[in-house]
């Protein structure tokens, strides 16, 4: 099991004392192996139906359950005088065993979702946490249509998450008024609404870092 895991969620509140227990148990059993599937993880059927069901409960969302972690990340943070928030994207190709609601990822063909984390970590590379995630996927029908997509409101496109992550650092930095806040990016961020923002930010600002390639 991942050390300690349990002791970090304990702070979850679902509403439900019965869903907040269940919730550790699922996590910990998850975090035992990652690789293992829903069922390889957990300790026989019933374990397995009581899983899906809290997968399935809607006050399990990934905020609620990452609550907890986020707030002892950011005790953590504040231990330190220079803080990464590192955010990157990755892929969930669920194609070789999709949902019915599965929509796409680059290719009709390929199905899943994108991830976007944001972590907290040290510039001597020690790892604090995450502080934040999203998700999104494509429709089908919007694949190949890069130029429509360049005149909508930076809102409406998959690139606002990269701003959507600058504004996390803001944020963060004025929870840890005492340490330096640097958003990392790659290439992705380099997007006039992020140098925008930095220059109108009037509260605490994060600084940022922005790959070349």
């Amino acid at each position: 099991m991942c050390e300690g895991i349990g002791e970090e969620l304990q702070g979850i509140d679902l509403v439900d004392k019965r869903l907040n227990r269940r919730s550790i148990k699922v996590i910990e059993a998850l975090s035992d192996n990652a690789e293992a599937s829903i069922n390889s993880a957990c300790d026989g059927w019933s374990e397995s139906i009581a899983a899906y069901r809290f997968f399935n409960n809607e006050a399990a969302t990934p905020e609620q359950i990452l609550q907890p972690h986020l707030e002892a990340t950011v005790r953590r943070m504040r231990e330190h005088p220079v803080l990464l928030i590192v955010q990157d994207t990755t892929e969930l190709d669920y194609t070789g065993h999709p949902t019915n609601d599965a929509r796409c990822l680059n290719s009709k063909k390929r199905f899943g979702m994108f991830e976007q984390v944001h972590l907290a970590v040290t510039p001597d590379k020690l790892y604090l946490g995450v502080v934040g995630s999203e998700f999104f996927d494509r429709e089908p029908e919007s694949l190949g249509k890069t130029a429509e997509r360049r005149t909508l409101p930076i809102e409406e496109k998959e690139s606002f998450r990269w701003l959507t992550g600058y504004r996390l650092a803001c944020r963060l930095a004025a929870e840890c008024p005492q340490s330096r806040i640097v958003s990392v990016a790659d290439s992705e961020a380099d997007i006039y609404d992020i140098f925008v923002e930095a220059q109108q930010q009037t509260g605490p600002r994060a600084d940022y870092i922005i790959r070349a390639k």
